[in-house]
């Protein structure tokens, strides 16, 4: 298949090149200072070619979904940085071979630019292999770091707990994890629900274990500590042209919690919980394991 594209590629290069020289004699002469300059710029890129190495990426398709999965920690400049580039090294392609198709037969043989059909391939074939993938990649991450940025303007919301859910579900998880905690808003009692409640109707739900005041001031700064008031509503996984869905891996889950003053909620699909959201399912679990018989 690619060896059939490059060859597509070749013959399309050769038949522009050569309609494109018959073309550019009849063309206006340009100024010969300046084509004096363009064919010295033609031949310094064919000696020093532009570099991007988010086009070494894009040239294989599992590197492409792990370059967008790690966008989830990179430093946004990086990201800038990497598609300025690229984007450089595509202009410069496209400038190449507009430059190689206005070359005249005579240009060619005095500054000696029989090479330049070789030249043209290379730029059709990055532009043409990478180009697809560049706006996958950059549409997945250009989104993603917009969450980012919302993200990180949270501030943690005020006020005791009211409301918390824990869940985790999935092929990787046949036993349910799944947490609730309830406050009585006349009483101010706490109580935790275990995975034997997932998902039931409410009046068939029955307390497990009461919480204490210092259990909820624990949670709210485990979830302070560790900024989930400041994660992103979701995590998903890229989808890459030829990067097959994943099967088993991590779970999904799904994490929110009420209090007096806002909100903080956040998921994931097949994505690895944050980490304070994992130590407060472990705080939980410790505490759920204290109401079962065989721990009394």
């Amino acid at each position: 298949m690619t060896r059939h594209m490059n060859r597509t590629i070749a013959i399309v290069v050769t038949l522009a090149m050569t309609m494109g020289t018959m073309y550019a004699d009849k063309l206006p002469k340009p100024d010969k200072k300046q084509r004096r300059q363009d064919i010295q710029r033609l031949i310094e890129l064919r000696d020093n070619p532009p570099h991007s190495s988010l086009l070494e990426v894009l040239q294989n398709a599992d590197k492409c979904f792990e370059y967008c999965m790690d966008a989830y920690y990179r430093p946004e400049s990086e990201y800038t940085q990497d598609t300025a580039a690229l984007k450089e090294l595509y202009r410069q392609n496209d400038w190449t071979l507009d430059m190689c198709q206005s070359l005249t037969e005579k240009e060619v043989k005095k500054y000696q630019l029989d090479w330049f059909p070789a030249l043209m391939v290379r730029a059709e074939q990055e532009n043409f292999n990478t180009y697809p993938r560049f706006e996958e990649v950059t549409q997945f991450c250009d989104a993603l770091y917009e969450r980012r940025r919302k993200a990180a303007a949270q501030t943690m919301p005020a006020g005791k707990i009211k409301h918390l859910v824990y869940e985790e579900y999935g092929s990787s998880r046949p036993t349910p994890v799944y947490f609730e905690i309830k406050v009585d808003a006349a009483t101010g009692k706490a109580m935790l629900y275990g995975p034997e409640n997932r998902r039931v109707e409410e009046s068939e739900k029955h307390p497990q274990v009461a919480l204490e005041a210092e259990d909820l001031n624990t949670i709210r700064q485990m979830i302070e500590e560790h900024k989930i008031y400041q994660a992103l509503p979701n995590y998903f996984r890229p989808i890459i042209k030829d990067v097959p869905p994943v099967t088993g891996g991590p779970p999904s889950w799904y994490f929110t919690c009420e209090f007096e003053g806002g909100m903080v909620s956040t998921e994931g699909d097949q994505m690895r919980p944050p980490r304070g959201c994992t130590e407060i399912a472990s705080y939980l679990i410790g505490n759920y394991l204290k109401s079962l018989p065989q721990y009394q």
